[in-house]
């Protein structure tokens, strides 16, 4: 009975023993992940200089959204694609530049929100729309299989077209 009493204490023993073992929990490195955003960020602001459609679809997940005005959401980079490759035809010279100004990382390391402003011109077949259109846009970045991957993306016009 004694030795019954002495090998549950050691079982219970060599278990706490092993759960004190196990590896903590792995906390995220909040910059490191504001670093590869603001590098996907730039990314994604030399093909729109480019006005390459297949990178910029390629950002999203596959359930990511992008929201235009006066537009239904696009919903998948192949939605986004289609868009985009509109967008390059009917103005191929347009020029759109982003600038972040925010990027909040949660604690968890799976979500971040980007915020910041943008401008298009030379919008038409000729680029002949010469107003500066301003805009502000938020993305919300999540991990895909330890891949950051737009979740949803908006752009809304912070002063009216004329």
């Amino acid at each position: 009975m004694i030795r019954r009493f002495q090998l549950a204490g050691l079982i219970a023993a060599g278990a706490v023993v092993l759960a004190g073992c196990s590896p903590a929990p792995r906390t995220p490195d909040l910059g490191a992940e504001e670093t590869a955003i603001r590098a996907l960020a730039e990314k994604w602001q030399k093909a729109l200089l480019e006005r390459d459609a297949a990178t910029q679809a390629a950002m999203f997940a596959d359930d990511g959204v992008s929201y235009h005005d006066g537009q239904a959401p696009l919903v998948g980079p192949s939605a986004i694609l289609a868009w985009e490759q509109r967008a390059v035809a009917t103005h191929p010279k347009a020029k759109i530049t982003s600038t972040t100004t925010e990027i909040r990382i949660a604690a968890s390391g799976d979500l971040a929100v980007q915020a910041g402003e943008g401008q298009l011109t030379s919008l038409g077949a000729n680029g002949e729309d010469g107003a500066v259109h301003r805009q502000r846009f938020l993305t919300i970045w999540k991990k895909v299989n330890g891949q950051w991957k737009v979740a949803h993306d908006m752009a809304v016009n912070s002063m009216p077209w004329q």
